[in-house]
């Protein structure tokens, strides 16, 4: 396993430095890496062997279905079969806290990921890390808690390895978490939204900005 201290990297320094986890992710290798929640175990969201290699890592029951990050609309496009423009509107309003929309799947995702469900668990996120990784991979990323199933999910890289060590390519050394839940989850895949989990947005702010 190779670690990355980023730490104290900045700009052109620390893009070079995330190099050789880009370059794990694009070979289906498994990268822990910091994102607005916690820290997530990343890895090819197109690369079916990658993701089944998350779900072996976590001990993940494979019927349940994995998240997904891009950093932009544009590389949120082709994996949904449409945006609906509530996204636009919460993005606008709480995407730094870290919203997870459900969508309709456009059917390019592997069913490993999405658990033959046709929908697809996907958040827009800001950490800078992720941000980097994305525009390096050039494609979306898987990366659930970096946790196996059932325990408390990673504020530090530390906690992340020491329970992965032995599946992880590269692991991000970032500051810790800032916050002690997950993403708030809201399914938009039907004409009325509902939250699935409350989390780092409460849910009631959430259904406010849609009904306006």
């Amino acid at each position: 396993m190779k670690e990355i201290d980023a730490t104290e990297l900045r700009d052109q320094t620390l893009k070079e430095a995330l190099t050789p986890a880009a370059l794990a992710i694009k070979n289906g290798g498994l990268v822990v890496l910091p994102t607005t929640t916690f820290y997530g175990l990343a890895a090819d969201a197109l690369n079916a062997d990658a993701v089944r290699r998350v779900y072996s890592a976590k001990r993940r029951d494979p019927a349940k279905p994995l998240i997904v990050l891009v950093d932009s609309f544009e590389m949120l496009k082709p994996i949904v079969a449409d945006v609906p423009p509530a996204v636009k509107e919460l993005e606008w309003r709480f995407g730094s806290k870290g919203l997870t929309y459900v969508l309709r799947s456009s059917g390019r995702l592997p069913d490993e990921l999405t658990a033959g469900t046709a929908t697809v668990a996907v958040r827009l996120d800001r950490n800078e890390i992720v941000q980097e990784i994305l525009a390096r991979v050039e494609q979306p990323i898987t990366a659930p808690s970096a946790n196996i199933e059932g325990e408390p999910p990673p504020r530090t890289v530390d906690q992340a390895v020491a329970s992965l060590r032995d599946w992880i390519d590269v692991a991000v050394r970032w500051w810790p978490a800032q916050t002690t839940v997950p993403s708030t989850i809201v399914d938009l895949t039907s004409a009325e939204p509902a939250i699935i989990r409350e989390g780092t947005v409460p849910a009631r702010a959430v259904l406010d900005s849609i009904s306006r």
